[in-house]
């Protein structure tokens, strides 16, 4: 059974984060449900990142410095040793709506065979004042064969609550830029567990200028290295690992296709066919 009141890690990286990470960390302290802990890892920063999180005094945040080392890192940092009853990301640009944890936890309650929990995601803008769109997860049931696919229905980004299992150490591959939480929720799936996701907004991403398909290159690589890892899960039929090569394929063509970068389409349509 899950503790009455129970205890939510939130793991927040953060790297030349000044801009944003005060509204992300005003956005923990106006959960309705309190009983949290934001652990927030400084990626070796260069700007003022560390003086505005200290600016926030409350035991509840834990803050950890490193030497930049990449988002998997800092997450792995905050991971570690953590004592929860469920823990979910949160990045340092983005932000909680108020009733995120609550309405979360609160489907949990209801199924105890629930390992994952999801909702609405606000993808806004810079500022975080307009809505641009609404995006709704709609799985149910164990979401790996929907993860391994690309099918979009039970992945945004990193919005998952996931329950902590007793004595297991939670910990995302070192060294991906891109593709790396994606990897995560897979291997956490092929475990088993059961997936759902409440109609309300869990998350507000915020939809910069800046994007993962802005190196392409990186994407691309983060891409493959996700195949290579999945290859390794025997819970995923082959069947579903060649259908996520082929993806891979079609979303890096038309991505190159719409960037212009003609050159790069020549390696992508000899892995295509040769898929």
């Amino acid at each position: 059974m899950s503790a009455p009141c129970p205890l939510v890690a939130i793991i927040m990286p953060a790297y030349n984060a000044e801009k944003y990470i005060a509204t992300a960390i005003q956005s923990v302290l106006d959960q309705s449900h309190a009983n949290w802990q934001l652990r927030i890892v400084n990626d070796g920063s260069r700007d003022m990142t560390e003086e505005v999180v200290l600016q926030f005094d409350d035991p509840r945040i834990v803050y950890f410095r490193q030497e930049n080392q990449g988002v998997s890192a800092a997450r792995n940092l905050a991971l570690k040793d953590m004592q929860a009853d469920f823990f979910c990301f949160l990045d340092a640009d983005d932000a909680l709506p108020p009733n995120s944890l609550a309405d979360r936890l609160a489907l949990f309650a209801q199924d105890e065979q629930l390992s994952f929990v999801d909702g609405r995601i606000l993808v806004q803008d810079e500022q975080l004042e307009q809505t641009i769109r609404e995006v709704q997860p709609n799985w149910k049931g164990n979401p790996l064969i929907d993860l391994v696919r690309l099918g979009g229905q039970s992945f945004f980004g990193p919005s998952w609550m996931v329950r902590c299992q007793p004595a297991k150490s939670y910990q995302l591959k070192m060294g991906m830029t891109h593709a790396e939480d994606l990897l995560f929720y897979i291997q956490l799936a092929a475990e088993g567990g059961q997936y759902a996701a409440v109609q309300t907004p869990v998350l507000r991403y915020r939809q910069g200028n800046a994007s993962a398909m802005s190196n392409l290159k990186g994407l691309e690589m983060g891409y493959w290295e996700l195949l290579a890892e999945v290859k390794k899960l025997k819970a995923v039929p082959m069947l579903h690992i060649r259908y996520l090569k082929k993806r891979i394929l079609r979303i890096m063509f038309l991505s190159y296709l719409r960037a212009k970068q003609f050159s790069a389409l020549g390696p992508v349509l000899q892995r295509y066919f040769k898929a």
